[in-house]
């Protein structure tokens, strides 16, 4: 091949893969564009925390220092939304899909480097419409009911880019093997402040990438290489953990760990039997016996007592309220099972056939069929689902390992008998894959529930804006779901699920005057009205402030909610004390 041959097929290599970045990019933007108002859980937190940087307050949530999620998402929308001017919303979700779209050039490179051209261009068609890495689009299986949007796109570009610089390093002589490396470091530093499963998945492919079957790299390259990549990554990543040392007064990597492993087996509950949500949620959003903080980390801490004392005190709370303990057999049976499940829903039963057999087609050399980042997806996924969680999302980095098994499927299925017309089997296999994914993700993207959910988000814009008229900007509101606060523009606190006496006490005592109460929103009060404004009497939260926070038992007016009027529109009240003294008050 001379050099001229050479360079064109090169120059066309890069054009097949910019056209694949820019169609997933114009698949991510258009599911993004059919979201409209409606904003998820996790997805409502990022922005409060994006705003919240903003204004100043540092990782922070529900007015305490934040530890649970991830700060480099939200950090990363603020910074896109002060140089482009857009607004928080439009540059969280811009961030999200141009995540989404670069993924697939250092996944593209791995494919690459360990099954040829063909392999990588196959497999990076097939995630463009690939739904679990779509991360706005329509889902299959549980926990896939809604669209969101949250840190794992921006965490995936991140995490493969790390290893595919890695690669680049090991492959390169010179500086530019170093600087490579060094940047490797980074870049597994940054998806950890994304995500911090990062560090399990960046570690296992280190160990796998380190076996001889893989490289003839002396053991003195490897080391010196694992080297470059830990003090780059530490470089980068010690400012965060020193945060967490401060907040939370002992050095650790994740301040989620503790809460998920203790809501492990409360979840299993919920999944056979949805009567248990009810006590779940009570326990997720108590406060404790004074009424003057939330017990569960997740919501902050504020000094008062040592985070452990907290993690132990909601780990007590779940246990109360389990009904079922597990032998150590049938926890094995049910994480097997659970793990199993999201294999499907991260398979899909579109592709799933393919990846079987591409994994299991004779012809196959073994280091070719399971390549270092499919090893270390497996081990982490494994690792992950038994000694913490089992969700789908939170397997996301196996999807690649998904599209390189499925593109190996193509290939293997192209080898069959074709009509005649047929000149390109594999790509007609890939595309007619694709055409068939993205016309799934349409049809639910634009189903009745679809709507339902997008008219349901633009009634909470609305409401929420014409009561921010009201409510001044920065005010710290009592609600239960961030998106009513975010479109209004306050400083959102979590409503306790609690009696009406316990979450008045906890509003008083963190001088919070407004409750703000939503349809399908968890309150202490039955509510047939799809929004209420609740104000606090003065006199009454003066009467629960004086009760100190170490006062677990203590008489104090019992709360009455008194209707009033309407503010903008909604239901109104005041909450004023009862007509006699003593603890408790209406639910």
């Amino acid at each position: 091949m001379t050099s001229e041959t050479a360079g064109a097929r090169t120059r066309g290599q890069w054009r097949t893969l910019a056209l694949l970045v820019a169609g997933a990019l114009l698949v991510r933007g258009s599911l993004f564009a059919l979201r409209g108002d409606y904003l998820d859980w996790d997805e409502a937190l990022y922005l409060l925390m994006a705003r919240n940087f903003l204004t100043g307050a540092g990782i922070s949530l529900n007015g305490f220092p934040h530890i649970a999620l991830s700060p480099l998402f939200p950090i990363a929308t603020a910074a896109v939304s002060t140089l482009s001017g857009l607004s928080l919303l439009t540059a969280g979700r811009l961030v999200s899909a141009l995540a989404g779209a670069v993924l697939l050039i250092p996944v593209w490179y791995l494919f690459r480097i360990h099954a040829g051209e063909r392999i990588a261009t196959l497999g990076a068609t097939l995630l463009v419409g690939w739904t679990a890495l779509i991360d706005v689009g329509p889902r299959f299986g549980p926990m896939w009911r809604h669209m969101y949007a949250g840190s794992e796109p921006l965490y995936l570009a991140l995490l493969f880019g790390a290893l595919a610089l890695g690669e680049l390093g090991m492959r390169r002589e010179g500086r530019r093997r170093y600087l490579y490396l060094a940047l490797a470091g980074s870049s597994l530093a940054l998806a950890y402040l994304a995500r911090p499963e990062a560090i399990l998945v960046g570690g296992l492919y280190a160990i796998f990438r380190s076996l001889p079957v893989w490289g003839g790299e002396r053991a003195g390259a490897k080391l010196a290489a694992l080297a470059i990549c830990a003090a780059s990554f530490l470089t980068v990543a010690s400012p965060y953990v020193v945060h967490m040392r401060e907040v939370t007064g002992r050095w650790t990597l994740s301040g989620k760990l503790q809460q998920s492993r203790a809501t492990t087996d409360m979840y299993e509950e919920l999944v056979r039997d949805d009567s248990k949500m009810g006590p779940f949620l009570r326990v997720w959003w108590a406060v404790d016996e004074s009424h003057t903080r939330l017990i569960n980390p997740y919501w902050g801490t504020d000094g008062s007592v040592p985070l452990e004392q907290q993690n132990e005190e909601y780990r007590a709370l779940l246990n109360a309220v389990r009904t079922t303990v597990t032998s150590p057999g049938q926890r094995v049976i049910i994480r097997a099972r659970d793990y199993a499940s999201a294999l499907w829903v991260l398979g899909v039963p579109l592709f799933l056939p393919l990846v079987v057999v591409g994994l299991f087609w004779p012809g196959w050399k073994l280091p070719d069929r399971l390549p270092p980042f499919t090893l270390a997806g497996l081990a982490a996924s494994v690792l992950t689902a038994w000694l913490v969680f089992v969700l789908p999302r939170y397997f996301l980095y196996l999807v690649p390992a998904f599209a390189f098994w499925a593109a190996i499927g193509v290939t293997v299925l192209a080898r069959f008998r074709w009509p005649a017309w047929v000149r390109e089997p594999e790509r007609a296999i890939a595309f007619a894959l694709l055409a068939t994914a993205l016309g799934i993700a349409s049809a639910r993207a634009l189903s009745g529930e679809a709507n339902a959910v997008r008219a349901v988000g633009k009634k909470d814009r609305e409401a929420a804006e014409r009561l921010a008229q009201i409510i001044p900007e920065s005010h710290p509101v009592v609600s239960w779901h961030p998106r009513l606060a975010y479109w209004g523009g306050w400083d959102w606190r979590a409503l306790p699920v609690a009696p009406l006496d316990a979450a008045v006490h906890y509003s008083a005592h963190r001088r919070l005057g407004t409750l703000f109460l939503a349809r399908g929103g968890y309150s202490p009060l039955e509510l047939e009205a799809d929004y209420v404004v609740i104000t606090l009497d003065p006199a009454l939260a003066a009467a629960y402030r004086a009760f100190g926070s170490g006062e677990a038992e203590h008489p104090h007016p019992p709360a009455t909610l008194l209707s009033v009027d309407e503010v903008a529109g909604f239901p109104a009240g005041r909450i004023i004390p009862g007509d006699s003294a003593g603890g408790g008050g209406p639910e």
